[in-house]
Parts: C-alpha cells; structure tokens; sequence
C-alpha cells in the first residue's frame, strides 16, 4: 500500500462523516449533491418589511410601457412576500418608439410589482414557493432570472450574448398554442422558457425568443393542480451544460445551457397579460387596453404570494443511490457488481481526468478504527470529457475475484464501496455518506 493512497482514503473517511445539508433543493436527496446555500439571494421574508440590503423594488430598469410597477405594490407581510396588482387609472411619461422616441404623457390603467436581487450570479439552483392569483386570466405571476450588465466586454464579438433571461416559472399566462388561432391556455399550464438578445454579424442585436426555437427555448408543463389555491415549489438549476426545470420537486424538463451564461437577478414580478393589454404589431410591444379595464378582483385576488426563495450552488459530488446498493446484496452476478455511480461537477467545477482517471470506484474494507486496505479499483474516463464533466451516471463494474464473503472477514470489519473524482479545484472529491456493503 503506498503512502498516498493511504492518506487520500483516510480523507474520504473523515468527510464521509459530515452531516448533509440539512437546508437541500425540494427535488434533492440526502446523501447525493452537496448544496451551499447563498445568503444573498435567499430570503424567507420572516423580517417586518422587505429587506433593502438584499433587493431593489420597483427598479426602474424594469420599466414597461403598459402597466407601472410600483413600489408600494410589493411588501413583506405575516412571513410572505406579497405582489400585488391594482387597478388606478394614471399617467407617466413614455418615450414611444412609434414616435421616433418623442416623450409623451400615457395613459395607463394598472399598476403592478416588481423585486429583484441586488446581487447577481449564473450558475445554481434557484427555488422558490409560490401562490398565484385567483384574477384570471390577465395576470401571470412570475419568478425569473435576467441579465442587467449589457453592453458586456465582448458586445463587439458576432455571436456574444447581450442580454439573458431564464424564466423560471410564469404562471396563469393563458397564452395560446391553438389548435384554434384563440384557443388560451388553462390555469394549470405553465411556461418555463429562455429569452436571449445575440449579436449579429452587422454589430446589431436580435433577439432568441421561445416561440420560433421551440426545441431550444420553450417548455410548457400541464401541472395537476390549480396554481392560485396554494403553495408550490417553482425551481430551476442553471449549469453550465443544460438548465432543468422543477415543479413540487419533480423534472418537468431540461434545455442545452446555449446563452445563459451571464451574471442575472433573482426576480418576481407580476405581469399584465393579453386581457388587459394588447399587442401593437407595428412598433412590436404591449401596450395598455382603454377597452377592458375592470377594478373587480383587485388587489384581493390579485396578490401573489412568495413563502421563501433560496438560492445554492451545488458543490461537487459524488454519491450511489442507497437503493442500488440494497439491492446488490442480492444481485451480484459472475462474481461482479454492476452499479451506477452518479455526480455533479458542481456549478462552478468539473470532472478532470486525473492521470487518466476520471470517475473511480474502489471496494474498500474497513474496521472501526477505520481505513484497512483497497481490494479493487475501476475507472472510467469518460466523465471527464467535455460532453460530460459537468455531470451526469456512468455504469460501473467490479469483479469481485479474490475477495472474501463478508462473513469471513475478520471481526469488527466490513466493505465500503467509495466511488470519487479529482475535481478542477483541486480536490478529491468522495462520497459524503459511507456506503457499506455485504458480499
């Protein structure tokens, strides 16, 4: 046994005996990825009023032409977060485009709210628990993320990103698919895009909108429940290869992480949709509807509500379903295991190939002083390459030639299987939990 191996392992032992984060993603298991939660963009609204060192309300980079977001329109009460929409008919000044930008008093009939995050961030796993509004359709609540550093260092690069955007949930839109030109969709269908602004070949922006790049930027999930009665978790992690949305916990879907690699806040907001706005085709905007304004429903219908968001990165893991493991008692064939080995490079990391390494799995016995002797080693390259090192499960044999029965070793001693990776941080990375197993 050299000495490396040996004072390697001894780590893995010391840090397979640090407790979970007790504070983990609704979709996450104990024992798997290992999350770190960001204090600056979590808040569960516990305080009096709405924290001013966390969040910006009302920003006024969020100025819209239709509606007004007003800050009396968002406020912390009896531990929520609330956003409310209300109908008052008044006028601000507006720089119309149709006009060739001449500024101009408008007219509109509703206000609404807006918070965002004073900081910024990519990469992690965004989640928040979200109550919509009985008012619909017309109003779409919504939990997003967005870029505000444009023009970047690179705005001179044919093809850089100007601007990103990651919807996280937009609730209520009833916007229409068809099959009819007016069929709106129901309650319970929910919109998970991307949106991006690209710099073309001439130096001008365009934009990546969902609707004509379906497969890359639009996801639509039919929830089985009605989201203005209660409270559900809407979440989203951002990696560095793909973005996977979750509702309640569950994969609703996943994209190829194309643009969304700008710095963006954290955002809520409530938006005026079709009902009470209406699109202007020649200047391409929504502007307000003088022909459907109601007061009925506001503000006690027309109040989302925000129990708590929390933001982590996930640090990098590595881990075997317990199930899995269950089972190989009983499963084990020509004298081999064959186990599924799962990590995640983390949000800011990556699998390297160390020596030609990539992921490993090492059948271990231990005694309960510890770290006894290393039986067997596989490994696999092949997480390390650039397709797959930010995460993903490679299937993984031992043979088990040579080794003993559990019973016949000595007493007090067992087997560990410790699967692990070196990380581009520089770190070893092991299994944080012990996973025993019997042969």
């Amino acid at each position: 046994m050299n000495k490396p191996l040996f004072l390697v392992t001894i780590a893995y032992f010391f840090t397979a005996n640090i407790p979970a984060f007790a504070d983990i993603p609704a979709s996450a298991q104990q024992g798997e990825i290992r999350w770190q939660l960001k204090g600056n963009r979590s808040d569960d609204f516990n305080q009096p009023s709405l924290d001013n060192r966390k969040w910006d309300n009302a920003p006024k980079k969020l100025n819209v032409g239709a509606w007004t977001f007003a800050k009396d329109n968002a406020f912390v009460a009896d531990g929520k977060l609330n956003i409310m929409a209300t109908q008052e008919t008044h006028t601000r000044p507006f720089r119309d485009v149709c006009l060739q930008g001449k500024k101009v008093d408008r007219e509109l009939y509703y206000k609404s709210g807006a918070v965002q995050t004073k900081a910024d961030g990519v990469y992690g796993y965004y989640e928040a628990k979200i109550k919509g509004v009985k008012v619909f359709p017309g109003l779409s609540p919504a939990f997003w993320l967005y870029s505000d550093g444009h023009p970047f260092n690179d705005r001179n690069v044919v093809g850089s990103v100007d601007y990103s955007e990651i919807d996280i949930v937009e609730l209520q839109q009833a916007d229409w698919h068809g099959p009819k030109f007016d069929d709106a969709d129901p309650i319970n269908m929910m919109d998970h895009n991307l949106h991006a602004r690209i710099v073309g070949k001439d130096g001008k922006t365009f934009w990546r909108r969902p609707k004509p790049y379906p497969e890359q930027q639009l996801l639509q999930y039919e929830a089985p429940f009605d989201p203005s009665l209660d409270f559900h978790t809407y979440a989203v992690e951002n990696r560095k290869d793909k973005i996977s949305w979750y509702v309640d916990g569950k994969l609703v879907g996943s994209k190829q992480n194309l643009y969304w690699h700008r710095p963006m806040h954290v955002i809520f907001s409530m938006g005026l949709r079709r009902q009470f706005i209406k699109f202007n085709p020649k200047c391409q905007r929504a502007d307000p509807n003088p022909n459907n304004v109601t007061s009925e429903g506001f503000p006690e219908d027309a109040t989302m509500q925000i129990d708590y968001v929390k933001v982590w990165q996930a640090m990098p893991s590595v881990w075997i379903e317990q199930q899995q493991l269950n089972k190989e008692k009983i499963n084990k064939q020509n004298n081999s295991i064959n186990l599924t080995v799962h990590y995640h490079g983390g949000s800011n990391d990556y699998v390297v190939e160390n020596n030609k390494k990539g992921l490993t799995l090492q059948l271990i016995e231990k005694n309960q002083q510890g770290f006894v002797r290393t039986l067997k080693t596989v490994t696999d390259t092949s997480a390390a390459d650039d397709k797959h090192k930010f995460g993903g499960s490679i299937n993984m044999v031992l043979n088990l030639d040579d080794v003993k029965a559990s019973s016949e070793l000595a007493q007090g001693h067992y087997y560990v299987l410790a699967p692990s990776f070196k990380s581009s941080n520089g770190s070893t990375i092991w299994s944080q939990v012990e996973n025993k197993i019997e042969l």
